[in-house]
C-alpha cells in the first residue's frame, strides 16, 4: 500500500498544523505569484482536494482573492494575496522560508515506515566485488550486511579504492525506496530529499523545479519521492556536521544529514575510524537506533526527534582494534579483505598500473612474485608498491624502464609505507 493510493484528500488527513498550512499556502504564493487550486496541488505534490481546503479557509479570512476572468469559479481560477495576505507573508517566512513540496507529519512518517523493496543481488555484488579482487567469501559477507540493513565493517582495504568498493556495493543493491521530500517535526521542517544522493524513478517536471530546495515544483501527487536505493558516501571519516541537520540560517529550515539521506540504501564512512567521537555520535544517534529501525536527529533548539530509519552502513579501514568500543557494538559483522591470495596480487596489481599494454603485464606478474617473496601480500602493500611505479612513470615519462632495480625499490617502498598486516576476522 503506497503514499500515491493513499493521499490524503482533506487537511485533517494531512495530519500537520492548519497554521503551518495556511502560512506555506502564503509563502508558495509568495513565491510563484497567482496560481490555481490545481498549481498549487501540483507544486505541492498533494492531492487538490488539500489545496481547494486551504485556499477555501485563506478566501474566508481575506489572506487570498480570486483574479478575474471566466474561470473564477472553477479549480483553474487563480488565486492571489491580497493586502493582507503580504503583510502576513513577512510572519510566515519569519517561521521559514520553505515552500517546497509539503512536508509530512512526523505521525504519518510512522505510519508509513518499512515502505521499501531494497534488496541485495549476490550475483551483481559477487561480480561487482570479483572485478576489485575481492572473492566471493567476503562478497557475501558484505552482502547478508546490506540484505539486512546492517553495520559492517570492512578492514584491509587500500586507501585509494574505498570509494570503489562503496560503490560496488551500492551498485547491487534493487529495487527503490520512498522517502518524504521533507519533514514537519517540533514546530520545524527538514527537508529529506536531495538532489546530490537522490534519483527519481521519473522525470518530474524540468531539473531546475525538481532540484530547487525551496519551491520543487513536480506532477507527481505525492509528498513522498520514489528513489533508487540512494548511496551516501562520507570521505575523511565522520565530522560533527554529518551526524546532525545543517540549519540554512537564511531559509530557515533544516537539511538532514547525511545518515538520513542514505535511508533505504547504504551510508560509506571512508576511513572511518578517523574522528573517533563524531563516530561514536554517529553510532548513538543511528547506528545503535538502527537496529530498531529508528534514526535521531537533534534540532538546534535541543529538540530529539525518534523517525523510522534504516540503511546499511560500511565502515570501511575499520578493523575490530580500530573502532571505539562505544562503536563496536553497532556493527554485527567484520569483513577482512586484507590479505591478496592466489591469481588476485597479479591482477589487482595489473589493474593499478591502469594500461593494458604487454610491458604492463610483465610489470604486474614480475611486482606480484616480488611482494609475495617479501611477504606483503596485502591489499595495501600492493596499491602502496603500484602507486610508486605509477609516479615513477610518471615523472620519468619515455626515460621510464622498469628495470628490476626499479620493482625492488617499489617492493621496498611498500614494504615502509605499508602497516603490518592484520589477522582474519570472520563475520560475526
Amino acid at each position: 500500500m503506497t503514499e500515491r493510493t493513499n493521499a490524503p484528500a482533506t487537511l485533517d488527513e494531512l495530519r500537520l498544523p492548519p497554521s503551518f498550512v495556511a502560512d506555506h499556502a502564503i509563502r508558495t504564493l509568495g513565491y510563484q505569484g497567482a496560481l490555481s487550486v490545481l498549481d498549487m496541488a501540483k507544486h505541492w505534490h498533494v492531492h487538490d482536494a488539500v489545496a481547494a481546503d486551504v485556499v477555501d479557509s485563506l478566501k474566508a479570512a481575506g489572506i487570498v482573492r480570486s483574479d478575474a476572468g471566466p474561470t473564477d469559479f472553477d479549480r483553474l481560477g487563480r488565486v492571489r494575496l491580497t493586502e493582507t495576505g503580504q503583510a502576513r507573508l513577512a510572519t510566515a517566512r519569519e517561521r521559514t522560508w520553505y515552500a517546497g513540496p509539503l512536508p509530512v507529519s512526523l505521525a504519518r512518517l510512522d505510519e508509513a515506515a518499512g515502505r521499501t523493496s531494497v534488496r541485495a543481488s549476490r550475483e551483481t555484488l559477487r561480480e561487482k566485488m570479483l572485478a576489485l579482487e575481492i572473492d566471493e567469501r567476503a562478497a557475501d559477507e558484505m552482502g547478508q550486511a546490506l540484505a539486512g540493513g546492517r553495520t559492517m565493517a570492512i578492514a584491509g582495504v587500500a586507501d585509494d579504492e574505498q570509494a570503489a568498493i562503496a560503490a560496488a556495493a551500492g551498485g547491487a543493491l534493487e529495487g527503490e525506496t520512498q522517502l518524504p521530500f521533507a519533514i514537519f517535526a517540533a514546530g520545524a521542517v527538514i527537508r529529506v530529499f536531495d538532489p546530490q544522493h537522490h534519483r527519481t524513478l521519473e522525470h518530474e517536471g524540468s531539473p531546475g523545479e525538481t532540484l530547487d530546495v525551496l519551491r520543487g515544483h513536480g506532477e507527481a501527487r505525492s509528498q513522498w519521492a520514489t528513489v533508487r536505493p540512494p548511496v551516501v558516501q562520507l570521505a575523511g571519516g565522520v565530522l560533527p556536521s554529518d551526524v546532525t541537520p545543517a540549519y540554512d540560517e537564511e531559509a530557515r529550515f533544516y537539511l538532514a544529514p547525511p545518515p538520513c539521506a542514505a535511508w533505504g540504501g547504504v551510508l560509506c564512512v571512508l576511513d572511518s575510524a578517523v574522528n573517533g567521537e563524531a563516530l561514536i555520535e554517529l553510532a548513538n544517534t543511528w547506528l545503535i537506533p538502527g537496529r530498531q529501525g529508528v534514526g535521531i536527529i537533534k534540532l538546534r533548539t535541543g529538540e530529539r526527534i525518534e523517525l523510522p530509519w534504516q540503511a546499511s552502513v560500511m565502515l570501511l579501514n575499520a578493523g575490530a582494534d580500530a573502532l571505539p568500543p562505544e562503536v563496536r557494538r553497532a556493527v554485527p559483522y567484520y569483513v577482512d579483505i586484507t590479505q591478496l591470495e592466489g591469481g588476485a596480487m597479479e591482477a589487482f596489481v595489473h589493474r593499478r598500473l591502469g594500461t593494458a599494454s604487454d610491458l604492463t603485464q610483465q610489470m604486474a606478474t614480475s611486482l606480484a612474485t616480488l611482494l609475495e617473496q617479501a611477504r606483503l601480500t596485502t591489499r595495501v602493500a600492493a596499491a602502496t608498491a603500484a602507486q610508486y611505479l605509477r609516479d615513477r612513470m610518471a615523472y620519468d615519462g619515455a626515460a621510464f624502464d622498469a628495470t628490476a632495480t626499479v620493482l625492488r625499490q617499489a617492493v621496498e617502498f611498500a614494504a615502509d609505507e605499508a602497516p603490518a598486516p592484520r589477522s582474519r576476522r570472520r563475520a560475526a
